[in-house]
């Protein structure tokens, strides 16, 4: 199987310096809006599809690295103008027919040898030294700038004997005409050798201009007649993919999703060695994206790199092929232990990615802290948990114990606010977890009077619930089988409608101390 192994970028957009390795079958990568998960799809294109080739010089000030640029302002010399370097290293299949791919021209941390090719784009030295006077004015000559792509061998990286089909699907380019047409011609070429490419393009070129002649068309005077301007009549440009006889591009943006990826991972197209799809829940109902999850699912054979935003793709897919783009690196989440896979698998939750795109996490146990802690917050600190840079999440009872094994693997800071069940041993649990961590913290009521969230707001508001709540005195109201009291019963008993109560109150009640020290640690 041929697959991407690692890469490293230098310069290019997002990246000053970033380093990835990936997944052998499926890389699902995550990160905040602007992190560069597309730059990353968009990085392996350039290397492998030789992307911007033959763009204007000019394209290159889109494609260096901000950062860089502002270093050479402050300081313009030759040595420190901007430069992207991308070393893309491989697996490949028939080693002894692929030697050029193999040596030391790469970036990686030591001087072994690998599979792989080199971008670079610079201004060469041979040139750089006629242009100081430009340069010491601070000016970058872009147009002097030139893009090379060399195997780690040091040999020029011919398009013709690409390595490794690479095909990018983009579900939300802007100019979706574009998109279509790169997606065709890709999907094209990587199912047509080069000798049959030239085959089909010439064969096209024979047969348009047979048809022309035969057209009943008359000449425009002696000398003069119409004919065929082969440079608009380019063979890829008027290429399209089919569905039932119909265009794709035709058939709206959900189901041209469906159909592009599935064709894609389609096992008799095997020519496809590694497929790129960009947030493939675009344009998709839930669903449809089931239906692509399960598609993507059955894939063998390929290599997958998938940028998203949906916790239903991270789940459906494993949360161990997450890689988590964050700073300067790519964070592997392959340590999960699988039982946690599994169970975040069958989960109908979907809050994971954005549990693991948070700084701070608050975990609540239930609709009602979730509706309720919101108002609690901001009534102590007069400002949002948003704002606080605090995300809460419903994980629903003992469930909390999950999202901490992946804080562990994370180092990311938590907050548990749970009940103590009336068990001494929960509460014997917190206090023996809180003090062998430091990031992650769970917060209970110590007194099991106070077992669960309702009793513990009812044991200090007892006079303001007890006007507050409509009971019926001929009612039981027994929770679990278990007299309460009235009051209390009814609030047991109904606790999404009595927290909507509350948060329509102007929520004057007394706040339980547990509940304030959980969010005085969580926002600090």
């Amino acid at each position: 199987m041929k697959y991407l192994k690692r890469m490293k970028i230098i310069g290019f957009k997002k990246f000053e310096n970033f380093d990835i390795n990936f997944n052998k079958e499926t890389n699902i990568l995550v990160g905040d809006n602007e992190s560069g998960k597309s730059t990353i799809l968009e990085a392996i294109d350039i290397v492998l599809t030789q992307k911007y080739r033959n763009y204007d010089k000019y394209i290159v000030k889109e494609l260096i690295n901000e950062n860089l640029i502002k270093k050479f302002k402050d300081s313009p010399k030759i040595e420190n103008l901007p430069s992207i370097t991308i070393d893309l290293e491989f697996q490949l299949d028939d080693i002894p027919n692929s030697a050029l791919y193999y040596g030391m021209l790469h970036g990686f941390e030591n001087n072994n040898l690998y599979f792989g090719i080199r971008f670079k784009c610079e201004i060469p030295l041979d040139v750089s030294s006629e242009l100081v006077p430009i340069i010491s004015l601070g000016q970058i000559p872009y147009e002097y700038y030139q893009m090379t792509w060399n195997t780690f061998q040091g040999d020029s990286y011919n398009l013709i004997k690409k390595p490794i089909n690479f095909l990018l699907i983009d579900n939300d380019n802007i100019d979706s005409n574009n998109s279509f047409n790169y997606y065709n011609r890709s999907l094209f070429t990587s199912n047509h050798d080069n000798k049959l490419q030239s085959e089909i393009k010439s064969k096209f070129r024979i047969e348009i201009n047979k048809a022309f002649n035969e057209l009943p068309i008359n000449n425009v005077n002696e000398h003069q007649k119409f004919g065929i301007n082969e440079k608009k009549v380019i063979f890829e440009n008027i290429l399209t993919v089919l569905d039932d006889n119909i265009p794709v591009e035709n058939k709206g943006k959900g189901k041209e999703n469906i159909i592009k990826t599935k064709i894609a991972l389609d096992k008799k197209v095997g020519k496809v060695d590694v497929l790129g799809i960009e947030e493939p829940e675009n344009h998709l109902s839930y669903q449809n994206l089931k239906i692509m999850i399960e598609e993507i699912k059955e894939q063998t054979g390929k290599q997958l790199i998938i940028t998203t935003h949906e916790s239903m793709i991270a789940n459906s897919l494993n949360l161990k092929n997450i890689l988590w783009i964050k700073d300067k690196k790519a964070e592997s989440l392959n340590n999960i232990p699988d039982d946690d896979c599994k169970f975040f698998l069958k989960s109908s939750n979907n809050n994971m990615l954005q549990y693991i795109l948070s700084k701070k996490v608050l975990l609540v146990e239930g609709p009602t802290e979730f509706m309720l802690i919101p108002i609690i917050f901001e009534k102590l600190y007069n400002i949002s948990l948003d704002k606080a840079g605090i995300s809460i999440i419903d994980c629903g009872g003992v469930k909390y114990k999950r999202y901490l094994e992946i804080a562990n693997k994370m180092n990311k800071k938590v907050a548990v606010l749970t009940d103590n069940d009336k068990k001494q041993s929960n509460i014997e649990y917190m206090i023996s977890y809180n003090s062998k961590n430091e990031n992650i913290k769970i917060f209970m009521d110590s007194s099991l009077d106070n077992w669960t969230w309702e009793a513990c707001f009812y044991n200090i508001n007892t006079e303001k619930f007890n006007t507050l709540i409509d009971i019926d005195e001929n009612a039981n109201y027994l929770y679990h089988g278990v007299n309460y009291g009235k009051v209390l019963g009814k609030m047991l008993n109904n606790k999404v409608e009595i927290a909507y109560q509350m948060s329509n109150n102007d929520f004057d009640y007394m706040i339980p101390n547990y509940i304030k020290e959980c969010l005085k640690w969580i926002k600090e």
